[in-house]
C-alpha cells in the first residue's frame, strides 16, 4: 500500500475514533439534520458540531446542502458502503503490510527512531528528521488553533524536548506548522497545495499559497490578504485554509515576501512609504488576475478576506475596483485612520505607518481610509468588529456602515481574542456567508 493511501486510511480511523462523531453519524443515519438540531440533541455548542462535521466531511461520510442561511447535513450511505468494501476486506487488510521501497525506508526510519510511541532521539540527518516531523505534524488536527502549552503537551507525549520539535516544525522547509500571536496551527499540504511566486505591480515578489479542490475548475474562490505591520510571516496560511478547500473553494493566501538577510528587496515599511493601500490593493488584483488566467477562478465568484490592517486594504480594493467581486469578509477593521489617530492610546504606530501626523499628512490619512470610498462599494459585506477594543473601535465600523449603500451584515465580536482564534471561533458564520454568496 502506498504511503499516501496508508495515511488516508489512518486519517479515516482517526476521525472515527471520537465519541461525538460516532454519535453524529448515528443521528444522521436516521435522517437529515441542521447544525442547530445536532447541537441541541448532543448538548454541544454549534461551532463544536461544525468542527466534528467538517472532520466527517473530510473522509466523505457526510454531505451538506444549504437552504437559505441554514446548513443541513446527511449521512452518505453509499460512501459508507464503499468505505466498508475498500477498507475492511481481507485482501485490503493484507495490503496494509505491503509498502513500496520509498515507503519501506520511511517506515524503517520511524521504527529506528521510535520505541513504541516515544521518540528515542531527534535525528541529526535532515532527511530523516523531516520524516519524524511529518509524522508528528499528523498528530495535530487541521482547522484547530493550539496554544503553545497545548502544542508542548502533545509533543511531550513523544519526546521531552518539545521546544526543539516545535521550532523545527515551524522552521522546516515544509513549514508543517505556523505561529502567530503565540497561537499555532497545522499547515495543510499535499497535491492540492502549491506555492506560487507572483510579481507585484511595483515588481516586488508576492509569495502565495494556493489550495485547489478536486474536480474541474473554475471554482468559487477566496483570496485572503496577509500584509501589515503585524505580519511576521511571508509564507502564511489561514488556520481555515484546509477547511475552505475541503468545502470546494479555491483558496489563495497573498503575502508580501519580505527579503531575507542576504537578499535584495524592500521591507514592508519601505514599500508602503507612508502611503498605505497604494500597493497592497494592487497585490489583490495581481492575485485575482493570475487565478483567472489559470482558469481556477472567474469574476463574480471571487470573495476577498482580510483581518486587521488587511481588512482595510480589502475594503479599499472593493471601492477602487468595484466590479468582479462576489463579496468580502473583513474583521477587526480600521475604517478611518484619522479617527484612529484620535482614539488609540498610543499613536506611534500610525505616525510610523504614515511617516507623520495627520496635521502634516492629512491627505495620506484620508486617502488610505476605507470610509472615504464607502459609497463606491457594491459587493455584499460581512463585517466583524469587537464591541470593546482600544484600536478596532466600534465607532470605526459604525461610521463606515452609515456611508455604505452595498448590502452588509455587521456582527459584533464579544471577545478581544487575536484574529487567528476569532477566525476559527466564527467559522460557522463565515462559512455560511461565503457559501451563500459563492455557491
Amino acid at each position: 500500500m502506498a504511503q499516501e493511501e496508508f495515511q488516508a486510511l489512518l486519517q479515516f480511523f482517526r476521525v472515527l475514533a471520537d465519541e461525538n462523531r460516532l454519535k453524529l453519524l448515528g443521528i444522521l443515519a436516521q435522517g437529515e439534520r441542521s447544525v442547530e438540531d445536532l447541537a441541541a440533541q448532543l448538548q454541544l455548542k454549534a461551532p463544536t458540531i461544525s468542527h466534528h462535521l467538517a472532520k466527517l466531511r473530510e473522509i466523505h461520510l457526510v454531505n451538506m446542502r444549504t437552504d437559505g442561511n441554514t446548513h443541513y447535513y446527511r449521512l452518505d450511505v453509499e460512501a459508507l458502503r464503499d468505505a466498508s468494501k475498500q477498507l475492511l476486506t481481507p485482501e485490503k487488510m493484507t495490503s496494509w503490510a505491503v509498502s513500496t521501497d520509498g515507503d519501506a525506508w520511511e517506515q524503517k526510519v520511524l521504527r529506528d527512531f521510535f520505541e513504541g510511541e516515544r521518540l528515542k532521539e531527534i535525528p541529526a540527518s535532515r532527511k530523516k528528521r523531516s520524516i519524524i516531523l511529518k509524522w508528528l505534524a499528523e498528530r495535530f488536527d487541521h482547522d484547530t488553533v493550539y496554544t503553545e502549552k497545548q502544542v508542548n503537551e502533545i509533543l511531550q507525549r513523544y519526546h521531552a524536548d518539545s521546544a526543539s520539535l516545535r521550532r523545527e516544525m515551524i522552521n522546516s522547509k515544509e513549514a508543517l506548522m505556523q505561529r502567530e500571536h503565540m497561537l499555532y496551527w497545522r499547515t495543510p499540504g499535499g497535491k492540492q497545495w502549491q506555492m506560487v511566486t507572483l510579481r507585484s505591480a511595483d515588481r516586488q515578489a508576492l509569495q502565495c499559497r494556493v489550495g485547489v479542490p478536486t474536480g474541474q475548475g473554475p471554482f468559487p474562490t477566496l483570496i485572503e490578504l496577509h500584509e501589515g505591520p503585524e505580519a511576521r510571516q511571508s509564507d502564511w496560511l489561514s488556520p481555515l485554509a484546509h477547511y475552505w478547500v475541503e468545502q470546494g473553494f479555491v483558496y489563495m493566501s497573498v503575502n508580501y515576501r519580505h527579503p531575507g538577510p542576504d537578499e535584495f528587496g524592500l521591507t514592508w515599511q519601505e514599500r508602503v512609504g507612508g502611503e498605505p493601500g497604494r500597493w497592497e490593493v494592487e497585490d489583490i488584483i495581481t492575485a485575482c488576475d493570475w487565478l483567472i488566467q489559470q482558469e481556477l477562478a472567474i469574476p463574480q465568484r471571487i470573495m476577498l478576506l482580510g483581518w486587521s490592517y488587511s481588512a482595510s486594504m480589502v475594503l479599499l480594493a472593493l471601492a477602487r475596483y468595484p466590479a468582479g467581486w462576489a463579496a468580502a469578509i473583513v474583521g477587526n477593521i480600521v475604517a478611518d485612520w484619522l479617527l484612529a489617530y484620535d482614539e488609540v492610546p498610543d499613536s506611534a504606530l500610525l505616525r510610523d505607518l504614515f511617516q507623520g501626523e495627520p496635521q502634516e499628512k492629512h491627505e495620506q490619512y484620508r486617502a488610505a481610509s476605507p470610509l472615504t470610498y464607502a459609497s463606491q462599494v457594491t459587493a455584499p459585506l460581512l463585517l466583524m468588529q469587537p464591541r470593546v477594543h482600544e484600536f478596532y473601535t466600534s465607532r470605526q465600523v459604525e461610521r463606515y456602515v452609515k456611508h455604505l449603500t452595498a448590502p452588509y451584515e455587521l456582527h459584533w465580536l464579544e471577545s478581544p481574542a487575536p484574529d487567528i482564534r476569532l477566525m476559527v471561533e466564527e467559522r460557522e458564520r463565515i462559512a455560511r456567508f461565503a457559501v451563500g454568496k459563492l455557491k
